[in-house]
């Protein structure tokens, strides 16, 4: 009699898309710890343990930037706020979706105009003429630019067949694009405190 009823429960499996969300939101909150542990290492220090010449623990002075460097880093920083704010729209039309709150087409309808963005903010970045100092900077911001416009084209293809691992590889995608992006930033515009 116990063993019928035993029988009769629902049995719980994780299906794909269960294993994709998780798989996104893993991804997300790496990203969020590396932010935190960014910023816990440039967090003030008390007075007494810090050095006379530095206001934060662990930073390291730098030398005045040129005239071409800052003014390549504002030119960037224009570019960049579309950037920022167009990755962040891409993550949350992916999550809308995993959620159940959109459905396959509004991904498409929400992501399909980022696109554009990247390669407009492309062909902006193109247009850029970097100092030999920023280059390696100039680079990977390409390469981030390159990263998300793939993750855009890679994401609108659930709208197609419905398939989640389009999402899996556009948010990995978006991971790596993200990355590149903290490292141009730590470089021009650290703590992301925009340019003079």
């Amino acid at each position: 009699m116990f063993a019928a009823a035993e029988d009769s429960r629902p049995q719980h499996r994780f299906g794909l898309k269960q294993i994709a969300l998780g798989l996104l939101l893993v991804g997300l909150g790496a990203l969020a710890a590396l932010a935190v542990l960014r910023e816990m290492a440039r967090s003030p220090s008390s007075a007494a343990t810090a050095p006379a010449a530095s206001a934060y623990a662990g930073t390291v002075s730098r030398p005045a930037r040129t005239a071409a460097e800052e003014k390549y880093a504002a030119d960037l920083w224009a570019i960049h706020e579309g950037v920022k704010a167009s990755a962040v729209k891409m993550t949350f039309a992916g999550l809308s979706y995993k959620m159940g709150d959109t459905d396959k087409t509004a991904v498409k309808t929400k992501v399909t105009p980022l696109t554009k963005v990247f390669e407009d903010a492309q062909a902006k970045l193109d247009a850029l003429e970097a100092p030999a100092s920023l280059q390696k900077q100039h680079d990977q911001y390409a390469e981030a630019l390159k990263l998300y416009k793939s993750a855009s084209l890679e994401m609108v293809k659930v709208a197609q067949d419905g398939k989640d691992e389009h999402l899996i590889k556009a948010q990995a995608m978006s991971y790596n694009a993200s990355e590149n992006l903290l490292r141009v930033g730590d470089v021009l515009w650290p703590g992301e405190n925009r340019p003079n």
